[in-house]
Protein backbone atom coordinates (compact mmCIF):
# COMPACT_ATOMS: atom_id res chain seq x y z
CA UNK A 1 0.00 0.00 0.00
CA UNK A 2 2.81 2.03 1.00
CA UNK A 3 4.66 1.50 -1.78
CA UNK A 4 1.73 2.39 -4.10
CA UNK A 5 0.84 5.09 -2.96
CA UNK A 6 5.00 6.27 -3.08
CA UNK A 7 4.86 5.77 -6.92
CA UNK A 8 0.99 7.38 -7.57
CA UNK A 9 3.04 10.49 -5.76
CA UNK A 10 6.40 9.89 -8.16
CA UNK A 11 4.01 9.70 -11.33
CA UNK A 12 2.38 12.78 -10.38
CA UNK A 13 5.35 14.44 -9.43
CA UNK A 14 7.63 13.58 -12.12
CA UNK A 15 6.50 15.94 -14.93
CA UNK A 16 7.11 18.75 -12.65
CA UNK A 17 10.44 17.93 -12.25
CA UNK A 18 11.07 17.33 -15.70
CA UNK A 19 9.67 20.34 -16.52
CA UNK A 20 10.99 22.80 -14.03
CA UNK A 21 12.71 26.39 -14.67
CA UNK A 22 16.18 26.21 -15.82
CA UNK A 23 18.20 27.46 -12.22
CA UNK A 24 19.39 31.23 -12.12
CA UNK A 25 22.70 30.84 -12.80
CA UNK A 26 21.96 28.80 -15.66
CA UNK A 27 19.45 31.70 -16.99
CA UNK A 28 22.18 34.58 -16.45
CA UNK A 29 24.34 32.48 -18.45
CA UNK A 30 22.35 31.83 -21.19
CA UNK A 31 21.74 35.30 -21.21
CA UNK A 32 25.22 36.71 -21.06
CA UNK A 33 26.47 39.67 -23.25
CA UNK A 34 29.88 40.70 -23.52
CA UNK A 35 30.61 43.64 -21.48
CA UNK A 36 31.53 46.84 -23.67
CA UNK A 37 35.33 47.87 -23.16
CA UNK A 38 35.50 51.65 -22.38
CA UNK A 39 39.00 52.00 -22.36
CA UNK A 40 40.37 54.30 -25.46
CA UNK A 41 43.25 54.27 -26.67
CA UNK A 42 45.40 57.25 -26.20
CA UNK A 43 46.69 58.77 -29.80
CA UNK A 44 49.93 57.70 -30.61
CA UNK A 45 52.54 60.65 -31.29
CA UNK A 46 54.73 59.75 -34.17
CA UNK A 47 58.64 60.92 -33.75
CA UNK A 48 59.25 60.32 -37.21
CA UNK A 49 57.88 62.95 -39.80
CA UNK A 50 60.05 61.64 -42.51
CA UNK A 51 63.67 63.16 -40.94
CA UNK A 52 66.24 61.86 -42.88
CA UNK A 53 69.69 61.26 -41.60
CA UNK A 54 72.68 63.30 -42.34
CA UNK A 55 74.64 61.68 -44.89
CA UNK A 56 78.16 62.84 -45.89
CA UNK A 57 78.52 64.66 -49.25
CA UNK A 58 81.15 62.91 -51.70
CA UNK A 59 82.46 66.37 -52.74
CA UNK A 60 81.74 69.54 -51.14
CA UNK A 61 82.13 72.30 -49.05
CA UNK A 62 79.78 71.22 -46.58
CA UNK A 63 80.61 67.57 -44.74
CA UNK A 64 77.16 66.50 -43.91
CA UNK A 65 73.61 67.02 -45.99
CA UNK A 66 70.19 66.52 -43.83
CA UNK A 67 68.79 67.43 -41.06
CA UNK A 68 70.46 67.95 -37.79
CA UNK A 69 70.26 65.94 -34.59
CA UNK A 70 68.46 69.06 -32.97
CA UNK A 71 65.77 68.64 -35.35
CA UNK A 72 65.00 64.52 -34.86
CA UNK A 73 62.15 65.41 -32.27
CA UNK A 74 59.61 67.92 -32.62
CA UNK A 75 58.51 66.98 -29.14
CA UNK A 76 58.91 68.09 -25.52
CA UNK A 77 59.09 66.71 -22.80
CA UNK A 78 56.23 67.14 -21.21
CA UNK A 79 53.95 66.15 -24.26
CA UNK A 80 55.90 63.04 -24.12
CA UNK A 81 55.65 61.96 -20.71
CA UNK A 82 51.84 63.02 -20.98
CA UNK A 83 51.65 60.43 -23.85
CA UNK A 84 53.13 58.20 -21.58
CA UNK A 85 51.02 59.04 -18.54
CA UNK A 86 47.65 58.38 -20.84
CA UNK A 87 48.89 55.02 -22.14
CA UNK A 88 49.83 53.69 -18.48
CA UNK A 89 46.22 54.81 -17.65
CA UNK A 90 44.90 52.90 -20.82
CA UNK A 91 47.12 49.62 -20.12
CA UNK A 92 45.68 49.95 -16.55
CA UNK A 93 42.17 50.00 -17.61
CA UNK A 94 43.00 47.36 -20.27
CA UNK A 95 44.11 44.88 -17.27
CA UNK A 96 41.24 45.35 -15.16
CA UNK A 97 38.79 44.92 -18.33
CA UNK A 98 40.37 41.06 -18.60
CA UNK A 99 40.38 40.54 -15.19
CA UNK A 100 36.70 41.08 -15.24
CA UNK A 101 36.71 38.86 -18.49
CA UNK A 102 38.30 36.05 -16.34
CA UNK A 103 35.81 36.61 -13.58
CA UNK A 104 32.75 36.66 -16.14
CA UNK A 105 34.39 33.12 -17.62
CA UNK A 106 34.26 31.30 -13.69
CA UNK A 107 30.93 32.83 -13.25
CA UNK A 108 30.18 30.54 -16.98
CA UNK A 109 32.03 28.45 -15.97
CA UNK A 110 30.42 27.45 -12.58
CA UNK A 111 26.67 27.55 -14.08
CA UNK A 112 27.67 24.13 -15.54
CA UNK A 113 27.30 22.69 -11.85
CA UNK A 114 23.32 22.43 -11.80
CA UNK A 115 23.71 20.77 -15.11
CA UNK A 116 22.73 21.68 -18.84
CA UNK A 117 21.12 20.72 -21.58
CA UNK A 118 23.32 20.12 -25.14
CA UNK A 119 21.95 23.15 -26.17
CA UNK A 120 22.48 25.04 -22.85
CA UNK A 121 26.29 23.71 -22.97
CA UNK A 122 27.02 25.06 -26.83
CA UNK A 123 25.33 28.61 -25.73
CA UNK A 124 27.39 28.42 -22.61
CA UNK A 125 30.68 27.56 -24.61
CA UNK A 126 30.29 30.11 -27.32
CA UNK A 127 30.24 32.68 -25.06
CA UNK A 128 33.47 31.47 -23.40
CA UNK A 129 35.12 31.36 -26.63
CA UNK A 130 34.37 34.74 -27.73
CA UNK A 131 35.26 35.71 -24.00
CA UNK A 132 38.72 34.17 -24.92
CA UNK A 133 38.93 35.65 -28.38
CA UNK A 134 38.97 39.42 -26.47
CA UNK A 135 40.82 38.21 -22.99
CA UNK A 136 43.84 36.91 -25.76
CA UNK A 137 43.72 40.25 -27.79
CA UNK A 138 46.42 43.10 -26.48
CA UNK A 139 43.67 45.85 -26.77
CA UNK A 140 40.91 43.73 -25.36
CA UNK A 141 38.81 44.64 -28.49
CA UNK A 142 38.00 42.17 -31.33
Amino acid sequence: MKLRVFLSALVLLLPGLVLAQTPQAVQAALDYQLRENVCSKPKIISEDKSITAPAQESSGVSFFEGTSTADVSDIDTYTRKRAQRKEKRWRKCVAVYKEDLLGDMERLKGSAQHGLTQEQSKTILGHMAHIQKVYMSPEGVL
